[in-house]
């Protein structure tokens, strides 16, 4: 007997009953059919259509109750209590609880549905075997048990066995008339598994045409229509489908969790999250919400809850191997990825990821063999290609990125992720053209994609800046910079440029790309396509430089620059291949030799490393940059591999450092390579290099007391650093803290940050005798320390207060010797010379204020000042330039000064144009007259009129 039509119950009455449903009815072969919103079947004896007043909701679920002349046939009450108790234990994550309860079905008429429940419970739990053992015997013909076969199917495609699995869908969906939206939806997922696009397009294609058909009511069906959309790129319907579903039956924890999935593609964390929150609300031990949450934060917390949960959860063992490998813990990570394996030999995330490695290792055989398996379920597979593409290029191999996501387009040229993979990695190159075009291809057809709407909102965002351009280098900036940063940055590019090449004997692909942005979040875009970067202030990819402007930042602009400039050539010498830790280390050495005030000076972090035995062996140096759980971590991970590099060239000489550099161009382990360059292994060379290390600490000889916290760095440590411990003096100016100074002096003499901070105290207690004792007892504990405030800052504050000028200048020499950032004392130090007629050290200080804070008016005034005394018109002519942009308060008074600047240099044509400029505004202005005057005069003297 067929099913007629089914009986639709309006929304209105569904919302009624606080269900915003359909119910669906229909009658066959004696039996009454209701599909919940649960997506369970519950099949009742009856003979006729019941009322609407009959349908009642109970147990979160719809039943039906049977009228008074059916009561006799209503099945014994015991095998619905245990069907609505199972499924109730099921949806909390009581998965024993529910399958005890489902075996307590004992009537026929409910067996389909109990089975259902138990392979369901077994599958969350990993128990796979045991989950296809409770169904498969109820599988006579497939087309015959649709619900039971496609549970089966969905095991087998689980496990690998994708062929099987196809096999069996293809006999639900072909043998019914309207076989169930989820056999249409799940055969659609393994026939793309498969490689077969077009067919598994058709079976989603079949879903959304019952959908739009009128025929899905129930919450299931709807979430898995939303999968369909999903699948057939139709971001916008599936995102409108699962919202659909989800308010239809709150308790879907597959469709919430699915639309997560859906978000976190996007990049869209923050409604992922909040999506599988509120899984985890309902049910703390639904795995794949937990591994959801773990690809968005605290990984490792989350993907342990998820293996406690199903210990065989091949997502979670993916996520798993993956985040090991990114950890630089590579054995680890391929444990967990061929345990995924194991239990799932069709996992491409776990292949491509073991693909990646050996793409990376250069490994060909392994990556082929790889390749063979994947070609053996899946011909072709755009997304392993695209995997592998994106993995590569978060390890900055860019250019072997670029080749497979080529793969992946020539595959399949509407996977829009390999676009994005394909079209990021080119920008990164520098080949911003094509790149463009492949992210704007992907942004047409997946514009719900965060990270390409981002990068390419990047480009708006370039096609506003100035393009400069020096013999080496092509840079992008806002106009502002362009008129402000500039004219002192090109030098040191050039300087930096011909230094670096002489020194490592190399010479880098041109023109090198620079981009330098004046807002944060355009920065973290162009550098990782997302607008949070942390600490980061500049990024290197080897052609491809990316900077934070000077002017939103508190941070040594020209260390930065000098600092990423280094890792193009040791970058562009290894093709990409150098480790981290080895990169930093080197870019981070060469700061101080560039300028001796620049680097890092962490004495007491190395003291206090040491003591707490937080020095890594040189062979896990990168761990500790991926290891680290602060911005103090992540500097002390820079300090150590710096360290390193300095060790290596103090020891060993610079011209092994460059032979190191060079072994990392060719794929070998590392510790064959130090034995390579060094001639010992590494675990010798680390026992060196702590003996070195051991002899710096005794050299500092420094107490490091257990209460006082590090200092705090800003500018990913190229910015001002700043003392927590001191400022301890700075809040409480109390005579308990002077005795607890005391005593911890009496007990430690060397105790540096005692003697600062009582220092700091005594002087704002205004006893500057003993202030000045404690001070300088700091300053010869620790003379080059370069933290804020240091005590030759405080000292010279004291002397100030005593009337004392000379001495005040004394400390600020010695504190710029060691501190960057105080670009006020460098500009007070300059008019001090500029006073006494020392114009070469003026200049010196005028530089080093321009490094920190290029944006002070007042220090192109000076600078101005200066080369007017010295003679030097074009100087005089870039200051006052800068001056127009920079310093509004008289702008008649500024381009006057511009104006003879302009003349004094013979630009008489761009004196006569500014001059006027500023009569414009002014007409009786004397000054600009008598330039305008002059300017006229020597025009006609240049062309010989009387």
């Amino acid at each position: 007997m067929s099913c007629p039509e089914p009986l639709k119950i309006q929304r209105s009455y569904a919302s009624a009953l606080n269900k915003s449903a359909r119910l669906r009815v229909c009658v066959e072969s004696g039996m009454r059919r209701a599909s919940l919103a649960a997506g369970a079947m519950f099949a009742v004896t009856a003979l006729t259509v019941l009322p609407l007043p009959d349908l009642v909701l109970a147990g979160g679920d719809y039943i039906i109750r049977i009228n008074q002349s059916a009561q006799a046939q209503q099945p014994e009450l015991s095998a619905l209590d245990n069907l609505d108790r199972g499924n109730e234990l099921l949806l909390r994550g009581s998965y024993l609880g529910a399958i005890e309860a489902f075996n307590g079905v004992r009537d026929n008429a409910w067996r389909e549905q109990a089975a259902l429940g138990i392979s369901h419970a077994h599958m969350l739990t990993g128990q796979y075997e045991q989950a296809m053992a409770a169904i498969r015997p109820l599988i006579r013909n497939p087309a015959d048990s649709p619900l039971l076969a496609t549970q089966m199917a969905e095991l087998y495609r689980m496990t690998g066995l994708s062929e099987e699995a196809e096999t069996m869908l293809a006999q639900v969906v072909g043998g019914q008339l309207n076989p169930p939206v989820r056999a249409l939806v799940q055969y659609g997922l393994v026939l793309g598994l498969r490689g077969k696009k077009e067919q598994a397009a058709a079976q989603f294609n079949a879903a959304l045409a019952r959908y739009d058909g009128g025929l899905v009511f129930d919450s299931a069906e709807v979430g898995m229509v939303a999968l369909a959309a999903w699948k057939l790129d139709e971001f916008h319907d599936a995102n409108a489908l699962f919202s659909e579903a989800v308010r239809l039956d709150g308790n879907n924890l597959e469709a919430l969790t699915l639309w997560g999935d859906l978000f976190q593609e996007k990049f869209n964390d923050a409604d992922a999250e909040a999506n599988y929150n509120q899984v985890l609300t309902i049910n703390r031990r639904y795995a794949p919400a937990l591994v959801g949450m773990a690809r968005i934060g605290s990984a490792e917390r989350y993907l342990a809850m998820s293996l406690e949960a199903n210990s065989r959860n091949v997502a979670a063992l993916e996520t798993y191997g993956r985040l090991m490998v990114r950890n630089y813990q590579e054995d680890a990570g391929r444990g967990y990825l061929q345990q995924a394996l194991r239990i799932n030999p069709e996992s491409i995330p776990a292949l491509s990821t073991l693909a990646a490695l050996a793409a990376i290792n250069e490994d060909r055989q392994a990556f082929d063999n790889i390749v063979q398996q994947v070609n053996a379920f899946s011909p072709g597979s755009a997304e392993f290609y695209a995997s592998v593409a994106e993995y590569l290029g978060n390890n900055y191999r860019f250019t072997e990125a670029v080749a497979y996501a080529r793969q992946a387009i020539q595959t399949d040229p509407t996977n829009w992720h390999a676009h994005t993979v394909l079209g990021g990695n080119l920008v990164r190159l520098g080949e911003e053209i094509e790149g463009k075009q492949h992210l704007e291809q992907a942004f047409d057809n997946d514009p719900f994609n965060v990270l390409t709407s981002n990068m390419l909102q990047v480009f708006d965002v370039l096609e506003g800046y100035a393009t400069l351009e020096s013999e080496h280098f092509r840079v992008n900036m806002s106009h502002r910079d362009a008129q402000i940063l500039w004219p002192y940055m090109e030098p040191l590019l050039e300087e930096s440029w011909e230094r670096l090449v002489e020194k490592y004997q190399f010479e880098p692909d041109v023109p090198v790309v620079i981009q330098v942005f004046e807002r944060t979040e355009d920065f973290a875009v162009r550098s990782v396509g997302l607008p949070d970067i942390g600490p980061l202030v500049g990024i290197c990819f080897g052609k491809v430089v990316t900077l934070i402007s000077p002017d939103t930042l508190s941070a040594n602009w020209q260390e930065i620059l000098w600092h990423e400039l280094v890792h193009v050539f040791t970058l562009q010498m290894t093709n990409n291949k150098m480790p981290r830790w080895l990169s930093e280390g080197i870019s981070t050495w060469e700061e101080r030799q560039a300028r001796p005030e620049w680097g890092r000076r962490l004495g007491l972090e190395l003291v206090r490393a040491v003591q707490q035995n937080r020095l890594l062996p040189v062979g896990d140096l990168n761990k500790g940059f991926t290891g680290a759980n602060s911005d103090a971590d992540l500097s002390f991970a820079y300090f150590q591999s710096y360290l390193v590099v300095e060790y290596i060239a103090e020891q060993h000489g610079f011209d092994k450092l460059r032979e190191l550099i060079l072994e990392y161009a060719v794929v070998r382990p590392e510790s064959e390579m130090f034995a390579n360059v060094f001639d010992i292994d590494m675990q010798t060379f680390d026992t060196g290099f702590r003996e070195w290390i051991q002899q710096r600490v005794d050299d500092i000889n420094v107490y490091v007391h257990v209460e006082d916290s590090p200092d705090e760095g800003a500018g990913h440590g190229h910015g001002v650093r700043e003392n927590n411990s001191a400022v301890l003096a700075e809040l409480y100016n109390n005579e308990s803290l002077k005795q607890h100074m005391q005593g911890r002096i009496e007990r430690e003499p060397r105790d540096f940050q005692a003697h600062l901070q009582l220092g700091i105290l005594l002087f704002r207690e205004r006893s500057y005798d003993q202030a000045i004792i404690h001070l300088q007892s700091a300053k010869a504990i620790l003379p080059d320390y370069a933290g804020y405030p240091s005590p030759s800052l405080v000292l010279s504050q004291v002397f100030e207060a005593q009337g004392d000028t000379q001495a005040m200048m004394q400390e600020l020499e010695v504190m710029l010797q060691n501190q960057q950032h105080d670009f006020e004392s460098a500009l007070k130090l300059a008019d001090a010379a500029m006073i006494a007629g020392n114009l070469e050290q003026a200049d010196y200080y005028i530089s080093r204020a321009l490094s920190v804070n290029p944006y002070r008016p007042e220090i192109h005034q000076t600078s101005a000042r200066l080369a007017q005394r010295q003679g030097d018109t074009q100087r005089a002519v870039q200051e006052f330039e800068v001056l127009v942009t920079l310093d509004q308060r008289d702008p008649v008074d500024t381009r006057t000064n511009l104006a003879g600047a302009y003349l004094d240099n013979r630009q008489i044509e761009d004196a006569r144009r500014t001059v006027l400029r500023a009569l414009e505004t002014a007409p009786g202005y004397e000054r600009a007259q008598d330039i305008l005057l002059r300017a006229v005069e020597q025009t006609r003297s240049a062309s010989g009129a009387p």
